[in-house]
């Protein structure tokens, strides 16, 4: 019988867990960036902040985060092959804290803006590192569960700052949050670095002993044997050149890109930005504070629902559920919007309407849409172009979330605010569609196994 977690064997894996726990703490920490803007921009733009700023410099502070990542995949890109995914893991605690400490201390919008450049710069390394780290040191079983956790964790990052906030002060929620990034350098520079590539590097007794501890036994002549044969089979140099030029690369790139298209036009980064009107509209039924309270919370459990179920579940049924919820809630919340503002129907008797399809498509989206690509993309590519492969889908994603945020503005103030929430709704039916012909299940197959499926091979 599939369970969760199988408690019998949690000693003899008990580096993956510690191991997840170690990089999860960087996540932990962009995931308070990402919340940070939520509570702190109205005081900064209220009339007695200390430090003014405009409404156009106070979005410039968002956007600077997402703009620092792509930095940080093509960094990440250029690197992650010749230093590991530990090192340049590592690599980012130091400056995470830094970023914190910048905001703690600022007497100008300059360091704030600084403190989120680099909190974006390392948000990138992370999001390419992390993914396949965590997909290459887990078993099989398990491998969603912990492929997942770093969205877990960032998640849990956006609603702790927000709990903080009602708390403690700005400087004493940013100092704390300098703090936790610093776990990274107590963890992890006592767990081995991935299998696949200590033996890209040649480093055939470090992968050994990698794969003894990760495994909790001495036998591992087989899995040794299996990762180096699709190591060698798939012997491209890891350049954008090699992700083009080989049908298979080109294979999971389609399946990767096509999954975070149609994640992002989904409109859950464009509804995120909505969300605040609707808890001022809702007032009545909640405070506006706690309704951003219980949308975080929201947001984590359906997200934690998603890592337990997943392993068990299988990807592509998650993500097809996901999506058969997501899709009536737009159409729900698209036809209250159009029913409000082009109708002389009074909808005050159902506003709650707009409130709780809100939060039912973010609990949808998140134990769904909101993680399962991101876990495929780290899935389907050859541990040799994991580095560059990631770093084009994380492209893709800055590019896309950036030009549905756009598309959301245009067309509600251009033809009215039900007309994106219905075109969301027909891009995630395409992307239904796209799931049912293209994407694989990739559920408690090894890595290598899945390569062979990418290659319409049998083992």
């Amino acid at each position: 019988m599939k369970t969760i977690i199988d408690i019998s064997k949690f000693k003899f894996r008990i580096f993956q867990y510690l191991a997840a726990i170690g990089v999860n703490m960087g996540m932990i920490s962009i995931g308070m960036h990402y919340g940070w803007p939520s509570t702190s921009l109205p005081r900064l733009e209220a009339k007695n902040s200390t430090i003014p700023i405009t409404s156009d410099e106070g979005s410039w502070i968002v956007s600077v985060l997402p703009m620092g990542s792509v930095i940080g995949d093509i960094l990440s890109a250029m690197t992650l092959r010749y230093l590991g995914y530990k090192t340049l893991i590592i690599s980012t605690s130091l400056p995470l804290t830094l970023s914190w400490l910048l905001i703690a201390l600022a007497k100008s919008k300059t360091l704030i803006f600084t403190g989120r450049i680099i909190a974006g710069i390392m948000d990138g390394i992370l999001f390419t590192a992390i993914p396949p780290f965590l997909t290459e040191i887990a078993d099989p079983e398990i491998r969603g569960f912990l492929g997942m956790s770093y969205i877990l964790a960032m998640v849990f990052g956006m609603l702790f700052i927000n709990v903080l906030f009602l708390c403690v002060s700005e400087v004493t929620t940013a100092f704390i949050a300098s703090v936790i990034s610093l776990l990274i350098l107590a963890i992890l520079p006592w767990i081995p670095d991935s299998p696949y590539h200590l033996i890209m590097k040649k480093d055939v007794l470090a992968a050994k002993a990698s794969l003894q501890k990760y495994r909790g036994r001495g036998e591992v002549v087989e899995e040794m044997y299996r990762i180096t044969k699709i190591i060698i089979e798939n012997n491209e140099d890891g350049k954008f050149i090699d992700l083009l030029n080989n049908r298979f690369n080109r294979k999971s790139l389609f399946i990767a890109i096509g999954l975070t298209v149609f994640q992002q036009t989904s409109g859950i980064l464009a509804i995120q930005s909505y969300c605040a009107t609707v808890f001022d509209e809702s007032r009545q039924f909640f405070d506006p504070t706690i309704s951003n309270l219980i949308y975080f919370v929201v947001y984590l459990f359906s997200t934690l629902l998603s890592q337990l179920l997943v392993d068990i579940s299988g990807r592509r049924f998650l993500i097809m559920l996901s999506s058969g919820i997501v899709i009536p809630m737009l159409l729900l919340n698209g036809t209250y919007l159009y029913l409000r503002e082009f109708t002389t129907i009074d909808t005050t008797s159902f506003d709650f309407i707009q409130l709780v399809a809100i939060l039912l498509y973010v609990s949808s989206f998140s134990f769904g849409l909101n993680t399962i690509p991101t876990l495929i993309s780290s899935e389907i590519f050859p541990s040799n172009m994991k580095g560059v492969g990631l770093c084009m889908v994380n492209i893709c994603f800055s590019i896309v979330s950036s030009g549905v945020i756009k598309l959301f503005s245009l067309t509600k103030d251009s033809f009215g605010m039900c007309v994106p929430f219905y075109t969301f709704a027909i891009f995630s039916s395409a992307g239904m569609i796209f799931t049912v012909f293209f994407v694989p299940e990739t559920n408690r197959k090894t890595l290598e196994e899945i390569q062979l499926d990418i290659r319409g091979q049998k083992e």
